[in-house]
């Protein structure tokens, strides 16, 4: 018995040792904008979909309003966030950015859906998880908002139908919501939110779903798919009442490679269920062996079985409406963006999330958090 206990106790040491040097995250706090009527230069303020911080020291939040609430859609808002070891004390919109379209003009309504923008030094990359025929798109802009350029989409994520019935491609409003850059802007990942078509079936309280990770080499002049990685999700974190909907998919994800040797990317997971609320989960990501799927066209064919190895992830960090799992003393809303933000005197790095308000203030608000990112030892 003394022997048990005694391999008991150094398991639950080493166990401890792990978590004292390995990658952490650390609440600082949340700050919220006004819930209605937050406006600039008289354009509403909301539907923060996607966050990115420039060299310049200012953040870029992407607005996925079609049209209904800003007119014309398809704007960045540049954004003064005050952050420190204390937590957020101020967001303030100092600018917006108007994004064209290839001949020069506004976008019409409906005719992007923009999720996610990341800052490089030639301008941004903003991805789009619908046009007015339902493709997802990746386009590239000056900092004034210029197009510059596409990011080519491979076909297999482009929707196709036998008939009224889908067969391939991004689902409708489920496409790409997920970038991350490298500090080199050499390497461009792009993911979808839920699983293609052809890959497998959204997330359920019982398993998650298998999206795809793609990889872009951006070194030379015309971005060049290097490989794709598969990444299973949690599944949703409750069950839904009987009629009621739910889901849980990748709505954010940034590059930490070179914060920590432990993991390349942190991905966020959303997953909102009726009656439950909210759940945001932060994972670890490394891409060690990892199989390339670059060349397989669905991952459930049962006429063409596949042995691959998915991303391995590790669980950082829960965020919950239900009160039994949340590690953190927050609130959280429709979490969709998520961004580095500024170093601390301490030498780390901030991690900043959003909400994305839909502009709809009765049941949702705008509300940004901040963490520090302990690197491992």
């Amino acid at each position: 018995m003394a022997r048990r206990l005694l391999v008991l106790a150094l398991s639950m040491l080493l166990i401890a040792g792990v978590a004292a040097f390995s990658t952490q995250l650390h609440y600082l706090g949340s700050f919220d904008p006004p819930r209605d009527g937050w406006t600039f230069n008289g354009i509403p303020v909301g539907g923060i979909s996607g966050l990115t911080y420039g060299l310049d020291g200012s953040f870029y939040a992407v607005c996925d309003d079609k049209g209904a609430n800003v007119d014309p859609p398809g704007i960045l808002y540049k954004l003064s966030i005050d952050v420190d070891a204390s937590g957020i004390d101020a967001v303030d919109v100092t600018d917006v950015i108007h994004l064209q379209t290839p001949d020069g003009q506004p976008y019409a309504a409906g005719s992007i859906d923009a999720e996610d923008v990341l800052w490089d030094v030639e301008g941004f990359i903003v991805c789009s998880e619908r046009d007015q025929d339902n493709n997802p798109w990746i386009r590239q802009f000056s900092h004034a908002g210029a197009y510059q350029g596409a990011v080519p989409v491979p076909s297999k994520f482009v929707p196709s139908f036998d008939g009224e019935k889908q067969v391939a491609g991004t689902r409708t409003n489920l496409s790409f919501e997920a970038s991350a850059l490298t500090p080199d802007y050499a390497t461009l990942y792009v993911m979808n939110e839920e699983a293609l078509v052809q890959d497998g079936d959204v997330a359920t309280p019982t398993a998650g779903t298998p999206v795809r990770l793609i990889e872009y080499d951006m070194t030379s002049g015309t971005p060049v798919e290097k490989a794709e990685y598969v990444y299973v999700t949690e599944p949703m974190f409750a069950a839904p009442p009987e009629g009621k909907s739910g889901d849980n998919g990748v709505p954010g994800m940034v590059y930490v490679g070179h914060i920590t040797s432990q993991f390349d990317l942190i991905v966020m997971e959303r997953s909102y269920v009726s009656g439950a609320g909210n759940q945001i989960g932060l994972f670890g990501v490394k891409f060690d062996d990892s199989s390339n799927v670059m060349g397989i066209d669905s991952l459930s064919n049962p006429s063409s079985p596949q042995t691959i190895t998915i991303l391995e992830k590790t669980p950082l960090l829960i965020i919950s409406d239900n009160k039994d799992l949340t590690q953190i003393d927050f609130d959280p809303d429709n979490m969709e963006a998520i961004g580095l933000g500024p170093r601390l005197p301490n030498g780390h790095y901030t991690l900043i999330i959003a909400s994305d308000n839909n502009f709809n203030p009765k049941y949702q608000r705008n509300v940004f958090a901040a963490f520090e990112i302990i690197p491992d030892k």
